[in-house]
């Protein structure tokens, strides 16, 4: 071996020392030294490009990474990488290309799939449809064909390239007009659309002009079918079947009229007689109401096997899967009675509607868990004592368990989630079992009682939680009595001013005297489609929350609510002797940042209250921020 050989060695592998920990400035010494003895040592190139990317000098890491991939060209992780780059940036065709060609090259790599689909939800899709190497279709197609992605998050993007704004003004006033929809040609096309129908069977249809056109399709369908119409409908089983599967996924939050009511009820007492399977009226009857709900023929479905596969797919949504719940909640260990009385109404509200509904989510390579704190609070650093190598984990109301799924998120954690609602935990069972979790255990338990765990966590995290209980600060008190003297804690909570909407609407429902169960919320929901130019209305309308009755409910009817102002909370952490370590949401403190540039910490709750008088949607789903105890 020459001198230079063994020279390079010994810097390469001081500089990946140096860099894992956390010498970032030794370890950029030591990797440009390899350069200085090898320009084409790919891997010097490519680690030097990632600290690079961690101290935010982003034109270096791009330069770096563009002479990587020349190198090596079928690197997947190194397209990855620049695309992340470009698009911190702001350079998001750029950035597509690469994550295009990422998950080309590999479509299994994990975090190219995931910095897609953060990509295709972020940017303005309209810019980047006119060009010509990009096939944006073709990109949502194969996210909407896997089952680890969210899909919910893509959707809005996805819904625009559907239809043109050409189609979207001739359907407008088709609508408008009270013209049937099924013979149109626009329709018809998107009806065999294979994207649409995927979207439909993955995700909540979080948008009012799809809804009044599924709505619309639904009612002439049904009406079709009862004038014996089926040679028009058979060409579209498909559309049918993946229309049923959105209707119970939002939990039949479209509205029905009594015409429609009375041809469903035709429609299911023909179908309890029939010793025969129909697969196009179970269909269409399951788009009106779960075909669990069928007592007798819903043992004749169980034991049907239908050479459609998407037709055995709604069979399994709508009858195996709820069947599994059932069997699943007998499985579940509680704490104790639960006796608050606030407690018990918000226990049965999500007892009739387990929030949120959820089909997939991402994929995620575990992470230590300080790895992922210090991204979620960054800019802000901390010194901590503990390593958190295996953390144990409170979730304090999991709901339906997409929450837990940070389970898999953070490396050799041990986690327990706790909630109310038997109904949630068993939605939140029998997806994280899908998805193969070993490390979460589930209990029934109020917040209040969990004193009696006898138990410490490193880390708990209360997201959307004590805003509903009769006294949050009761609630904190428990917790922080939970947590290890090192420990961190993770709280969500509603703002104020960023609620000033939802305060009117409630105040509307009660003017209304809308009832809180499923007729009251359909028809609530129909009333505030009908007037969504008035300003309040459109803001809730434009909340993905309003599209099921679950979310409707807990957006709009909630039994209980608490909002708090950032200087409230700011004297609750005083009070309580905590210490802020920031918020997680990244956006909103790129922005502060530029307001606020002497606050490198974003960690001034005074003047992040003066910010968000300036700017009230910046928190208009909830603040989420990280605590600790002051020692």
């Amino acid at each position: 071996m020459c001198v230079n050989d063994s020279n390079l060695n010994f810097f390469f592998n001081s500089a990946v020392k140096n860099h894992q920990n956390g010498n970032f400035e030794e370890a950029e010494k030591f990797y440009k030294k390899v350069i200085e003895i090898n320009s084409s040592h790919f891997f010097s190139i490519f680690h030097l490009a990632s600290l690079f990317a961690y101290k935010k000098q982003l034109v270096k890491a791009e330069t770096l990474l563009n002479k990587a991939i020349t190198i090596r060209p079928g690197y997947v992780s190194a397209h990855n990488n620049l695309g992340g780059i470009l698009l911190q940036q702001g350079k998001h065709y750029e950035s597509l290309l690469r994550f295009q060609r990422a998950t080309e090259l590999d479509p299994e790599h994990i975090n190219a799939r995931n910095n897609l689909s953060i990509l295709l939800r972020s940017v303005q899709i309209n810019t980047l449809t006119q060009k010509e190497d990009i096939n944006i279709k073709k990109l949502f197609l194969f996210l909407f064909k896997r089952n680890d992605v969210n899909h919910a998050e893509i959707f809005r993007n996805a819904k625009s390239i559907l239809i043109s704004n050409k189609e979207h003004i001739e359907l407008k006033k088709i609508l408008a007009s009270n013209k049937p929809l099924l013979k149109n040609p626009i329709i018809q096309n998107l009806l065999k659309e294979e994207l649409f129908h995927l979207m439909l069977q993955k995700t909540i249809c979080e948008d009012y002009f799809l809804e009044n056109i599924l709505t619309k399709l639904r009612f002439e369908i049904l009406t079709d079918l009862i004038d014996t119409k089926e040679n028009i409908l058979d060409e579209n089983l498909k559309f049918i079947i993946s229309l049923s599967e959105q209707c119970f996924f939002n939990e039949y939050a479209f509205f029905q009229n009594s015409q429609e009511i009375n041809y469903i009820n035709k429609l299911k007492n023909k179908l309890e007689k029939k010793n025969t399977i129909n697969e196009l009226e179970v269909a269409v009857l399951g788009s009106y109401i779960p075909l669990f709900s069928l007592d007798i023929f819903k043992k004749k479905l169980l034991s049907h096997t239908s050479r459609h596969p998407l037709f055995n797919d709604l069979i399994s949504m709508q009858i195996k899967e709820p069947n599994k719940e059932k069997k699943i909640k007998n499985t579940i260990q509680s704490l104790g009675k639960i006796s608050d009385d606030i407690s018990l109404k918000v226990k049965n509200q999500y007892e009739e509607n387990p929030y949120p509904r959820w089909r997939f989510t991402y994929d995620q390579l575990s992470t230590p868990f300080l790895v992922r704190l210090g991204h979620q609070i960054r800019p802000n650093k901390i010194k901590v004592e503990n390593r958190f190598n295996n953390p144990n984990i409170l979730i304090a109301g999991c709901g339906t368990g997409h929450h837990a799924c940070i389970a898999k998120d953070y490396l050799n954690s041990k986690v327990l989630a706790v909630d109310l609602s038997l109904s949630s935990l068993s939605y939140a069972k029998r997806k994280t079992d899908e998805l193969a979790f070993k490390n979460i255990e589930y209990l029934n338990a109020d917040i209040l009682e969990l004193n009696s765990l006898k138990r410490k966590f490193d880390v708990i995290e209360c997201i959307g939680v004590l805003h509903h209980m009769k006294d949050p600060l009761k609630g904190l008190k428990v917790l922080l009595n939970l947590l290890e003297p090192h420990g961190l804690i993770k709280i969500g909570l509603y703002s104020e001013k960023a609620r000033e909407h939802i305060i009117s609407v409630r105040k509307f429902i009660r003017e209304k005297k809308y009832k809180n169960n499923i007729d009251g919320i359909r028809e609530c929901r129909k009333e505030i489609l009908n007037k969504k130019e008035n300003n309040i209305f459109k803001k809730i309308v434009n909340r993905s929350d309003f599209y099921s009755t679950s979310s409707a409910r807990d957006l709009m009817f909630h039994v209980q609510e608490h909002r708090f102002t950032l200087l409230e909370i700011s004297k609750i952490i005083s009070d309580m002797n905590l210490e802020f370590l920031g918020f997680t949401n990244e956006q909103a403190k790129k922005k502060y940042s530029q307001f606020f540039p002497e606050d490198k910490k974003n960690i001034s709750l005074k003047n992040w209250d003066k910010f968000e008088s300036a700017h009230l949607d910046t928190f208009v789903g909830m603040y989420n921020f990280w605590l600790r105890k002051v020692k």
